[in-house]
């Protein structure tokens, strides 16, 4: 039930306020990473990638939800071993600098 006030209590907020919500959550993953002092393999990049996107985007709960992908355990994903980190795959740096740019972005309405 908690779960649900909360849920409710974000829907209700301004969009600004959303936006800083969503866009701490994102940081908080980039700062896991960066205390494991490892770049994301291409699972967790491109859903923060996508989380970053959407933060873009004012789509708060489509960013929420990708990046609380993005900590899926290995052994959660489908074709885990597919998901290794290639020379092309985006480092933390650069999504950390994409955050900072859509978090730097006014919230629409608000």
């Amino acid at each position: 039930m908690s779960g649900h006030v909360h849920r409710n209590t974000h829907e209700a907020a301004p969009n600004h306020q959303k936006k800083e919500t969503v866009a701490r959550l994102i940081g908080t993953v980039l700062d896991q990473l960066d205390g494991e002092h490892r770049d994301p393999d291409r699972w967790e990049a491109e859903h923060l990638a996508a989380a970053n996107g959407y933060l873009l985007s004012d789509w708060y709960g489509a960013a929420t939800t990708a990046a609380v992908k993005a900590l899926a355990p290995s052994d959660e994903r489908t074709a885990p071993e597919t998901w290794a980190r290639t020379d092309d795959t985006i480092t933390t740096r650069a999504l950390r600098d994409r955050l900072d740019y859509a978090a730097g972005k006014p919230a629409r309405n608000g």
